[in-house]
């Protein structure tokens, strides 16, 4: 597919300019073609609940979402990222309030207004991404839409591909076999592999307390809120006992200035394991769990003050069902 316009977008502007830029002019201006010129045709974009090659796939992709959600917007929360759109790598937050008025893969139109929260890992090479990791929580949605979770996640399930099961075994692999590295630069103030272990693994309350602020909020989606360091600590400790983690990696980390003192921070990490325990309703069964997200911070004076962090829980679901 060749798009008819041209973007305004290109190789010399800045990262975070290139990435508000083309979503505003996807999504909110409806210039769906773009994505022709804005992703290559082997460009591959890896999440939870699927794997889409090239750009013609996704350009079929963001129609589907249109159809049902044709309100949707992209509200740009924030752009963490190091270089340049000549060459760099973003890490883009962004918020959509949206309106079910057509079918989507859960069951019909609703009628209902939601919110999700999605953030997106791109590499951007010459002014086009060349590879992007996707984080949503599919679950939000559905709760939102009033579609029960087990049944969603059963529909996910039943339309995964052997190429996505392919994955999740090969970065299972990964995660278990390779030595981690955590040569990332950082604020200096939390170590992100320390944390994302403490929080999926050990549960290390020294380093627990050291990385979050007592008054610490985090975002799961727009309508899941965490206040304070003890409800995201034992928000923490569930997943814990959910899953027995084998391998947990940090595998990109971008950090920013904010403002004396302050500082934001991108981290796209990766946890594998057993399902041990009870997770949103679904009893222990045995079988192996992959799980790629994002977690964005807000760091004042060394500790953590809010946190974002996606992953897909309904895509998690899938694997258990």
């Amino acid at each position: 597919m060749t798009s008819t316009n041209t973007g305004a977008y290109g190789a010399e502007d800045s990262l975070v300019d290139y990435i508000l830029g083309i979503t505003f002019e996807i999504w909110e201006e409806q210039q769906v073609e773009l994505i022709d010129q804005y992703y290559a045709p082997e460009t591959v974009v890896y999440s939870l609940d699927g794997i889409t090659r090239g750009a013609s796939a996704m350009i079929d992709g963001t129609r589907s979402m249109l159809a049902a959600f044709p309100d949707r917007l992209l509200l740009g929360d924030d752009v963490i990222g190091k270089g340049d759109a000549h060459k760099g790598y973003s890490s883009h937050r962004v918020v959509s309030p949206m309106t079910n008025t057509g079918q989507t893969v859960f069951g019909p139109a609703t009628g209902k207004q939601v919110r999700i929260m999605n953030m997106a890992d791109c590499v951007v090479e010459e002014g086009i991404i060349t590879l992007e990791w996707l984080a949503r929580d599919n679950l939000a949605l559905v709760r939102q839409l009033g579609f029960d979770a087990r049944a969603s996640a059963t529909i996910v399930a039943e339309a995964r591909p052997e190429e996505l099961l392919s994955w999740f075994e090969d970065e299972s692999r990964r995660l278990t076999t390779a030595a981690t590295s955590n040569n990332f630069e950082t604020s200096g103030d939390v170590d992100p592999q320390s944390l994302l272990r403490a929080n999926w693994v050990t549960g290390d309350a020294d380093v627990l307390e050291s990385a979050y602020a007592p008054y610490a909020v985090m975002h799961r989606s727009p309508v899941e809120t965490i206040s304070g360091r003890n409800s995201i600590t034992s928000h923490y400790s569930r997943l814990r006992n959910a899953f027995d983690i084998g391998g947990a990696s940090v595998d990109h980390v971008c950090t920013q200035p904010a403002a004396p003192g302050v500082h934001h921070v991108a981290s796209r990490w990766a946890v594998c394991g057993t399902h041990q325990g009870d997770y949103l309703g679904i009893s222990a069964s045995g079988k192996p769990v992959y799980i790629m997200g994002v977690t964005h911070q807000r760091i004042v004076d060394g500790r953590i003050a809010i946190e974002w962090t996606v992953f897909d829980s309904l895509g998690v679901m899938a694997q258990l069902l």
